[in-house]
């Protein structure tokens, strides 16, 4: 089963992202410290990480740096003000999505997260369904 961490400080932003984002045969599990999010990776790496740093909070900076550090091919969406960060393990993509604080703004914001995870998610797949080089 493929699982995705949510890391945000805000209660709403966690339960409207899960909520989003969650399918059958996902598991989707919400956190909101950032010490929390990094024991959660460290002990069963999942297919993907969303952190929502759209609002100002200190602890975002250093967990995504240790994130990077620690699994440098973990895929990553970063929802920050106006853009997602879209990183598939290999490259990082930006995308605009300007919302302007309005509800279609919001609707663009995610639309655009939920393609960007379905992306990611696909290609969690081929990985894992993919021989290993050398082998048939």
């Amino acid at each position: 089963m493929q699982r995705i961490v949510i890391l945000s400080p805000h209660r709403p932003s966690r339960e409207l992202l899960s909520r989003l984002l969650a399918e059958p045969g996902l598991s989707v599990v919400t956190l909101a410290d950032a010490d929390e999010a990094l024991e959660a990776i460290a002990e069963d790496e999942p297919a993907l990480v969303v952190v929502d740093a759209r609002r100002p909070d200190e602890d975002h900076p250093l967990m995504l740096g240790l994130l990077k550090r620690r699994y440098p091919r973990q895929p990553l969406i970063t929802l920050i003000p106006g853009r997602l960060r879209v990183f598939d393990g290999s490259e990082e993509r930006v995308r605009d999505v300007r919302d302007g604080g309005t509800t279609e703004g919001l609707h663009v914001l995610l639309s655009e997260l939920q393609r960007a995870t379905k992306d990611l998610l696909a290609q969690d797949l081929l990985r894992l369904l993919r021989p290993p080089t050398g082998e048939a």
